[in-house]
């Protein structure tokens, strides 16, 4: 199965499990209200009732939990930018048609910020620590997610990840599409530079780096997955089988489903 089509695969998997699930919890609050009046209270209504609180709770606390975070973090990244050399990497990379933002951090900071219209935020660390080339693979790979609106992607697949916590589902399905997403932006970034060589190298300099000072609103590009990454720079022409395991997941949420739905019929 190529990678398009499983990836599809999982993300239909996840809605329609969802789509079920919350069809059934519609029809369980009309049931138990009724002709407008609350039927008799039982230990499974209140239990249910507890689930779709929780969910709804934890929707909207993420919601405003990310719009407070993006504000913050774009607001503290604009207070540091460098201004001088912010011109001169926009300038350089005019046409990417993308806003280039460098701060002042001696953190590595590169990442795609942003739902309705995606910036890229570099630091002078990055700079510093990079060659050119590298930098500019650092910048196709942020690009990607940009050209992608993978922020706007990865907020709806967190939030459903979150407010839907409980599935078993839900985490394994979260994790590989996230780590996808980072390989999907390396094998790009690998295509417009035409080697691979530049992203290799940044990739072993990370690995190098370890645990070296981060900022806590970074990193997408040194983020997790990296086993993964470096396979693929190693063997660019071969697929990465990241690992799925869904099985059992999927049997245990289909079980908690079911259980849901028997508890709402008693």
């Amino acid at each position: 199965m190529n990678l398009p089509v499983k990836l599809k695969w999982c993300m239909t998997l996840m809605a329609v499990f969802l789509a079920v699930f919350c069809v059934r919890m519609g029809m369980f609050v009309a049931h138990q209200t009724g002709d407008g009046r609350l039927q008799d209270v039982t230990l499974s209504y209140v239990v249910i009732d507890l689930v779709i609180g929780y969910t709804l709770i934890r929707a909207i606390w993420r919601i405003l939990a990310q719009t407070y975070l993006s504000r913050k973090w774009l607001k503290l990244f604009r207070a540091a930018k460098h201004d001088k050399l912010t011109k001169r990497l926009t300038y350089k990379y005019r046409s990417l048609k993308t806003e280039i933002i460098v701060v002042r951090d001696e953190a590595l900071v590169a990442l795609a910020i942003g739902m309705r219209r995606p910036k890229i935020v570099v630091s002078t660390a990055v700079l510093d620590t990079f060659s050119s080339e590298e930098v500019k693979a650092i910048l196709l790979h942020e690009w990607h997610h940009c050209l992608n609106r993978d922020n706007a992607k990865m907020f709806l697949t967190t939030l459903l990840a979150e407010a839907f916590g409980y599935w078993p589902i839900m985490k394994p399905i979260f994790r590989y599409y996230r780590t996808w997403t980072e390989l999907l932006a390396d094998r790009f970034a690998i295509r417009q530079m035409g080697t691979e060589l530049p992203l290799a190298s940044v990739l072993l300099k990370l690995s190098k780096l370890g645990n070296m000072q981060q900022h806590a609103a970074s990193v997408h590009f040194a983020a997790a997955a990296m086993h993964y990454r470096i396979m693929q720079v190693l063997e660019p022409d071969k697929t990465v089988k990241v690992k799925l395991a869904l099985l059992r997941p999927l049997l245990a949420s289909i079980s908690l489903l079911l259980l849901f739905m028997l508890s709402g019929d008693s």
